[in-house]
């Protein structure tokens, strides 16, 4: 059973002004998506797709990014390039430097975090 405060529900509402609900239960329905806007949220920062990559690798595996296969490697970084990343600028939530590879958090992003909060509390 989870307590919340009054305001609580009404504050998550209002932070989500300018995604709608679809489109904030759509970017998180994906584990890879979730996890680069959880990492762009704790850097707090600019990141390199290589950098999104290594880490969303190393949280499926579960094992350091010397000791996963090549391919599952590049098969990641192709997933995040040509699926995740674009539906998350698309939305708005980031904005990608193809050319630099380079992800970059918007203001946007910030509205995702109580739901990122709420789904990482139901899943430990």
């Amino acid at each position: 059973m989870t307590t919340e405060s009054p305001n609580e529900g009404s504050e998550m509402a209002s932070r989500v002004d300018s995604l709608s609900l679809d489109t904030i239960f759509t970017l998180l329905s994906h584990d890879r998506r979730r996890a680069v806007l959880d990492l762009l949220l704790t850097h707090d920062r600019a990141l390199t797709l290589s950098d999104l990559r290594n880490e969303v690798v190393e949280w499926e595996e579960n094992e350091e990014i010397t000791e996963i296969p090549g391919e599952k490697v590049k098969q990641v970084h192709a997933d995040l390039h040509h699926v995740h990343i674009p539906k998350l600028a698309e939305a708005g939530v980031v904005i990608y430097d193809i050319d630099r590879n380079v992800v970059e958090p918007t203001e946007e992003l910030s509205q995702m975090e109580p739901f990122l909060v709420q789904l990482s509390a139901v899943s430990h």
